[in-house]
């Protein structure tokens, strides 16, 4: 352990000057940029001694509107300026009861307790100039873990609004829930949330809040809608070849952080005949939906579970389709019915 690493200052009361004290532990290292973000609508408030974090987490929830007062979330960021290393190139997590680790290596990692809200991490001053890498492994991890433990619940799907009312829109990678988003959003209805929407597990009336700054499509999505034809096509952290596009470059299209949802809509995009709904027993609504929802403390477990429960209780379909705009035209007789 380095000399310079294990002694922090603190401000004696009685002699009213600072003391020099060991501080293996680094408890002592001072953290003076702070900012306040509300990602999904809650409080954030983070600390570190990097403006590199501070621009990262800018880049994510600048501007995000404040719509719950709690949980208050707590992060507290250390770059250690004396690390040399690389931005490393894999995350572990490993999760027991409410504690959870993130590890990359012994200069980069995380340690949360999800049921207080907290996290700390220490990063190489590579990663936290990588800010991309930042905020897609752990930034924007620790926060939503964070939510999805103490209030949230995570759902595989895209969602739009018609009205205020919200359809969930499941279904596996590569189903066509990005494309259909979209083509809805282009038809007037309101995007709200692309690949992952979140329940608000206190919420009677089923509100889901989403991300709606950006939507994301595979590389195929060109054949679909040419539209997309010429916009950069980059691999994404997780290895796929993905075309993102901020909604404010899209004309015409209206977005909103939450709506109240009134059903699931499982996706069959490669049926053959005319578009049409038709309607799911619960239980193998329940089984779709479920089989992507992460495990988690065991009483948190049940919450969620509970939570999805109420949520097909609103209802649940299957869409069989193979054209987007009569696919469409479906989903809006669903929402006026």
């Amino acid at each position: 352990m380095r000399g310079a690493s294990s002694a922090a200052a603190l401000f004696d009361l009685e002699t009213e000057s600072p003391v020099r004290v060991f501080d293996p532990l680094r408890q002592g290292v001072a953290l003076p940029h702070a900012a306040v973000f509300h990602p999904l609508g809650f409080p954030l408030e983070l600390a570190t001694n990097s403006e590199d974090v501070i621009a990262a987490a800018r880049g994510n929830w600048q501007g995000l509107p404040g719509l719950f007062s709690e949980p208050v979330l707590r992060l507290e960021v250390g770059v250690d300026e004396e690390s040399r290393g690389p931005c490393p190139e894999t995350l572990a997590f490993r999760a027991r009861r409410h504690l959870l680790t993130m590890i990359s290596d012994r200069a980069n990692f995380a340690v949360c307790d999800l049921e207080r809200a907290f996290a700390f991490c220490w990063f190489s001053p590579a990663t936290a100039r990588n800010k991309a890498w930042l905020r897609y492994f752990y930034l924007d991890t620790i926060v939503y873990l964070i939510l999805w433990h103490k209030c949230l619940t995570r759902i595989h799907a895209s969602c739009v609004a018609r009205d205020g009312r919200a359809i969930l829109l499941c279904g596996p990678a590569g189903a066509g829930k990005s494309c259909l988003a979209y083509a809805c959003a282009r038809r007037g209805w309101t995007f709200v949330s692309d690949e992952a929407t979140s329940l608000l597990r206190r919420s009677e009336d089923r509100l889901v809040l989403g991300k709606p700054r950006e939507m994301r499509f595979r590389d195929s999505a060109v054949e679909i809608l040419p539209e997309l034809a010429g916009r950069p096509v980059a691999r994404n952290f997780a290895g796929k070849m993905t075309i993102e596009v901020p909604t404010s470059e899209l004309t015409g299209i209206s977005t909103a952080v939450q709506c109240r949802a009134v059903a699931v809509v499982f996706l069959n995009r490669h049926s053959g005949g005319p578009a049409r709904l038709v309607t799911l027993p619960f239980e193998e609504s329940w089984r779709r939906l479920e089989q992507d929802l992460p495990l988690f403390d065991q009483e948190v477990h049940a919450q969620h579970r509970a939570s999805l429960r109420h949520l097909l209780e609103a209802g649940a379909y299957e869409l069989q389709y193979c054209g987007l705009e009569a696919a469409v035209a479906v989903l809006e007789s669903l929402v006026r019915s």
